[in-house]
């Protein structure tokens, strides 16, 4: 037996006879397959004369090999008796790679009163007899093309969908998916063929859905389904996911069909919880912003007010020696306040910039801690509380920067002055524990709530912001613990049993065992300085009582001072003052400060002057931009008295006066 032809052809198709309005077919490929002898010719004459590629088989083996070949149509010539031509289509169709070609059976026999070949049964796509008419054989083809051609257009628009797309029938039973549906549930699609659309939910949703589906059937219409619900839809595996559907009725001959596309919207649900968070975490960043700024600003004028009303009582007659000190001290001490709040927020930015540097060295730990209780003791003492102090009796040598680990110790002190009732209780204590110290600050003060526990860390945060417990602070002390304990190496931890319990902060530390060394006193120390010799110094500062003030303290030290209000006008005073010292101001009109000071150093006699910047910008690239200007020192405002008069003290004589 010689191998049939393959169906696919070089010879381009004839146009003869086909129907206008067929949709775009290429050279149609009919597979003809039957036992008769009889009027095959004639058969393949008509089909090839319309344009149709025509390949024949006499037997089953023959035919299912070439329709393995995918061709566009089946046509079988057979009896109505002829058991093999049932068993061929019965075969195709169970195929899935033939189960969807149109076939179209030519019965031989006769034709009862309704013009169907009696014993066709239900196995093809047509009904003609073998003795129809070539324009009724060529149109039932053409018809079983479009209807190929529309279904093939279908299942391409189901396959291009970018969601799943899962077809169901009245009774609901799956009867067509897309590939984006194997996808997304992990199932096959032979698996879910013929499966209640049921299988894909989970368990507690499928009893309802039932309802919902004879709904819909009742009264089909495109539509969102569960609009305002969270829908869930389950794969193979169990896992559930998040999901959108929308519905939409197809009619056909045997009901109303529905179809499903289903979106799966995890990654939409995760983006809108993110955005919630971000959202309450923003709302949340701007009620500490509100709070941190109104804080400042009552904190700002908590010292200002006393100022103000010591500079109003200096400005009466009759004043006696005793309330000028009493004023002076009044200011000092707001002054070193308002300092101290400043310097605090200048921390923490250097600090979540990584730009504060720490000068360790081998220090014992109970020369900081003295420190830090001779600073705290007059707050402690203001608001009549016991003091109690436990330390090592041998000594302990840690690896700090004994600044910034004193200003632990003394922030701590002064949180739990300020959060204890007026006469409680604060103690502090140090003990080994292995190879670290752990320093304890417990109060018998108002506690801290479970809920704010967490948070006594966070930056801006205060455990008690009522008015009635007002205790001043910006909420960033306890922020600076933290990071500067860790940058020790160090940990901090925050104890409380609640409301009216008191609080207990404990700072763990290395140990250092070896031989401490003689410590390194920072390089802006103040300490006692020698009477300084008169020196000529030039004051710069755009603020008018600024440069007269401070010429003012100067001349009342034994200066000779000349001032000047902008950087052009300091520049034309050096030149003819020849000072021996400017202090000079960054932020200057014409000519800023580091300017000034690179014009100052281009002049002949320039070298010799000493430059010192008395600004209120502190940060190090502020000091470095005045090292790179050939400025020798930097002074941050409010200056210390001391810490000018030790750097005018360091100069070497000088006999010219200032003009």
């Amino acid at each position: 037996m010689s191998r049939p032809r393959p169906l696919r052809s070089d010879r381009p198709a004839q146009s003869q006879g086909r129907k206008a309005g067929i949709p775009e077919l290429r050279p149609t490929r009919i597979l003809s397959f039957g036992p008769q002898q009889s009027g095959r010719p004639a058969l393949r004459g008509i089909l090839e004369q319309s344009g149709f590629d025509v390949r024949e088989a006499a037997t089953s083996a023959e035919a299912l090999l070439l329709a393995s070949e995918q061709p566009d149509l089946i046509l079988i010539d057979f009896a109505p008796s002829d058991e093999g031509g049932m068993e061929f289509c019965s075969r195709i169709r169970a195929n899935p790679a033939t189960a969807s070609i149109p076939i179209l059976p030519l019965f031989r026999g006769h034709f009862g009163a309704g013009g169907r070949a009696e014993g066709s049964g239900e196995v093809g796509n047509g009904h003609p007899s073998a003795d129809v008419e070539p324009r009724a054989l060529i149109a039932a083809i053409e018809a079983l093309l479009r209807v190929r051609v529309t279904r093939e257009r279908f299942q391409g628009f189901l396959e291009a969908a970018p969601d799943a797309v899962v077809i169901a029938t009245p009774d609901g039973r799956i009867d067509q998916i897309n590939a984006q549906t194997e996808r997304l549930f992990g199932y096959g699609r032979d698996e879910l063929i013929g499966q209640p659309v049921e299988i894909l939910m989970p368990a507690r949703f499928r009893r309802r859905h039932v309802e919902h589906r004879e709904a819909y059937v009742a009264g089909p219409s495109t539509r969102p389904m569960g609009t305002g619900l969270d829908l869930y839809g389950l794969r193979k595996d169990g896992e559930e996911f998040p999901i959108e559907i929308s519905l939409s009725p197809l009619p056909t001959e045997g009901g109303v069909l529905a179809a499903s596309i289903i979106r799966d919207i995890t990654a939409h649900r995760k983006l809108e919880a993110e955005l919630r968070q971000g959202k309450l975490e923003l709302e949340q960043a701007q009620r500490h912003k509100d709070e941190f700024l109104a804080t400042l600003a009552h904190e700002l004028r908590n010292p200002l007010a006393p100022i103000r009303n010591a500079v109003a009582c200096l400005g009466m007659a009759g004043l006696t020696q005793p309330d000028l000190e009493s004023a002076r001290d009044v200011i000092a001490r707001q002054v070193s306040q308002m300092v101290r709040l400043i310097d605090d927020l200048l921390d923490v930015s250097r600090i979540s910039r990584n730009r504060l540097e720490l000068r360790k060295e081998r220090v014992e730990l109970a020369a900081v801690v003295q420190g830090a209780l001779e600073s705290s003791r007059p707050l402690i003492e203001q608001c009549g509380h016991e003091l109690t102090v436990s330390l090592p009796p041998l000594p302990v040598y840690v690896d700090a920067d004994p600044t910034r680990l004193g200003q632990v110790i003394l922030n701590l002190l002064n949180n739990a002055a300020k959060y204890t009732e007026r006469g409680g209780h604060v103690r502090l204590t140090a003990e080994r524990q292995g190879g670290d110290v752990v320093l304890s600050v417990r109060d018998s003060g108002v506690g801290i709530s479970p809920e704010m526990l967490p948070h006594v860390f966070d930056l801006f945060t205060q455990v008690d912001r009522s008015l009635e417990r007002s205790q001043g602070g910006l909420g960033i002390g306890l922020t600076l613990v933290r990071r500067l304990v860790e940058m020790h190496g160090g940990s901090v931890e925050a104890r409380s049993g609640g409301h009216g319990t008191g609080s207990e902060f404990v700072v763990r530390l290395p140990i250092v065992v070896a031989t401490p060394t003689q410590p390194t006193a920072p390089e802006d120390e103040t300490g006692p300085a020698e009477p300084a010799e008169s020196r000529r110094i030039l004051v710069v500062d755009d603020n008018l009582d600024s440069a007269r003030t401070m010429a003012r303290l100067l001349k009342l030290m034994g200066h000779q001072t000349c001032t000047a209000n902008d950087g052009g006008e300091a520049v034309e005073a050096a030149e003819e003052h020849r000072p021996e010292v400017i202090l000079l101001d960054i932020g200057l009109p014409v000519l800023n400060g580091y300017d000034v000071a690179r014009t100052i150093r281009e002049r002949p006699w320039g070298g010799e002057v000493v430059i010192v910047a008395l600004t209120g910008w502190g940060q190090e690239g502020d000091r470095l931009r005045s090292q790179e200007a050939g400025i020798d020192h930097h002074l941050v405002k409010p200056v210390d008295p001391a810490a000018l008069e030790k750097i005018l003290s360091g100069l070497r004589a000088a006999p010219v006066s200032c003009p």
